[in-house]
């Protein structure tokens, strides 16, 4: 709860600049001063915070959000320490796939942060997280605001820079996947014809510059995670001898040499264009 209305903020708050304005009118609506929501949730006022998913929940309708709010377990020991379990999962989640840390380290990590008595490692871990959401909001409105995302016509996709300022948050594929299907969430209620294609997103490797890591979605229409853009990247990468690695269980994630990203778009452009 104590981040809940930033979870608020980003189903409402769309990609453009009156995002704004729509979430103040959504406050608005409830009742609730900026200066409480500004706060964190444990600091505003008591009667707020009886009521205040009730009263999300309400006006949600009004704005077309669905389920906005999920039940979730707590976990209690002591008088201070109180955690919900899908805060944990997000704790954890953050430790497993931190780009800065060797895959042995990272397991480690997310594996310390799941012992009790490391209140500590939970908490530092919800911090990341919400830093996590507030760079995807961040990363998907530099893409659309400064049109950097390109539909090629078979599918859409999108770079992020080197030198971004969000590069290190998503330089690992489970963050990259993520990021590529919130971008497909939000690029589609913009241009809903985008929603039959599928998207990819690269990014370079914050620990391995040289190389690249490519993710591929399917287009939103699609009711399954299954997808042909494994089998496809396959068939692209080797018509342009491409150095790639496929090391993932998700067969449309793997790794490129960065100097090979630009013709390997465009051998998968022409592939699936066939």
């Amino acid at each position: 709860k104590q981040w809940y209305l930033r979870r608020v903020r980003e189903a409402v708050v769309s990609t453009q600049s009156t995002g704004k304005k729509k979430l103040n009118e959504f406050l608005a609506d409830m009742g609730l001063p900026l200066m409480q929501c500004n706060q964190m949730f444990g600091s505003m006022d008591m009667e707020i915070r009886k009521d205040v998913c009730n009263w999300i929940e309400v006006t949600a309708q009004k704005y077309g959000l669905e389920d906005i709010t999920y039940s979730s377990f707590e976990l209690h020991y002591g008088y201070r320490n109180k955690f919900c379990a899908a805060d944990t999962f997000s704790a954890v989640y953050t430790a497993l796939t931190d780009p800065s840390k060797d895959t042995e380290a990272a397991f480690l990590r997310a594996q310390d942060t799941l012992n009790r008595q490391n209140e500590k490692l939970i908490a530092t871990g919800i911090d990341n997280s919400k830093q996590l959401c507030c760079g995807l909001l961040n990363q998907v409105q530099a893409f659309i605001e400064m049109k950097q995302v390109v539909c090629t016509g078979p599918f859409v996709y999108a770079v992020i820079q080197d030198g971004s300022a969000e590069l290190e948050l998503f330089s690992h594929p489970a963050r990259l996947n993520r990021l590529c299907r919130y971008l497909r969430e939000a690029y589609c209620a913009i241009f809903k014809k985008a929603a039959t294609l599928p998207f990819v997103i690269a990014a370079p490797l914050h620990l391995d510059p040289d190389y690249s890591c490519v993710v591929g979605v399917p287009a939103l229409v699609i009711d399954s995670n299954k997808s042909y853009l494994g089998r496809a990247f396959e068939q692209a990468s080797d018509k342009v001898n491409a150095a790639v690695e496929f090391d993932d269980f998700d067969g449309a994630v793997m790794r490129i040499k960065t100097e090979d990203k630009a013709k390997f778009f465009d051998a998968l452009t022409v592939l699936l264009m066939s």
